[in-house]
């Protein structure tokens, strides 16, 4: 997955998944920071996957979940 397809997957599931998390980032204009340090944490998981992979969705998920309980 290229960077730029794993950073607009990553932002349709914060979108789709975390809704009020999403909507304060825009709100703040910190919605492209936080993706960008989620995309790094994510990176493993996204090399050589697919998109329409539902056990990547699931691993995203938790990252995302993970990074935003540490913020």
């Amino acid at each position: 997955m290229t960077e730029s397809i794993a950073y607009d997957y990553l932002r349709l599931v914060l979108e789709e998944e975390f809704l009020a998390v999403y909507l304060r980032f825009i709100n703040h204009g910190i919605l492209h920071y936080e993706l960008t340090n989620m995309l790094e944490l994510s990176a493993p998981l996204m090399r050589g996957l697919d998109e329409d992979d539902r056990f990547l969705k699931y691993e995203i998920i938790g990252t995302i979940a993970d990074y935003l309980q540490e913020e």
